[in-house]
């Protein structure tokens, strides 16, 4: 099995906890507001706080654009089928398309941002999943009886 195969897994895996950070880290965005008080003083404590877990929504967002940039190339590597190589890319434009619709202005046409997560987390685990280079090989057939 090609190195580049099993770095493909383990990046594609990495990519899969990344996802699972950027809900985390939008959940306690929003909730920390949520829950604040209904008075000045304690909702724009809760604005402030939930200011750091937007950035790490942000930062953890950019990160996300590197370890897919990183999988493109690994899948290169891994002389995986143009289909593969493909997909992984169109991962990086659904990532683009994220960004845009993080800052679009118009509400309704933001609130696609998390539909289009939930499409990039399918898609990603997707590729990882069909793309393990870790599963146990096989030996051939068994030889009948």
């Amino acid at each position: 099995m090609s190195i580049f195969r099993k770095a493909y897994s383990v990046v594609g895996a990495i990519l899969m906890l990344q996802f699972l950070a950027q809900l985390y880290f939008i959940a306690a965005a929003i909730f920390t507001i949520v829950n604040a008080n209904d008075n000045a003083k304690d909702v724009y404590t809760a604005f402030k706080s939930a200011d750091n877990f937007a950035g790490l929504h942000t930062l953890n967002g950019d990160i996300i654009g590197l370890t897919i940039l990183v999988m493109i190339g690994l899948s290169f590597g891994s002389r995986y089928p143009w289909r593969t190589t493909i997909l992984t890319g169109v991962l990086f434009v659904l990532l683009v398309i994220q960004v845009l619709l993080a800052h679009t202005g118009i509400p309704a046409l933001s609130g696609l941002h998390g539909l289009n997560a939930l499409v990039m987390i399918g898609l990603g685990g997707f590729l990882t999943g069909r793309n393990w280079a870790f599963r146990p090989q096989t030996e051939g057939t068994a030889a009948a009886p």
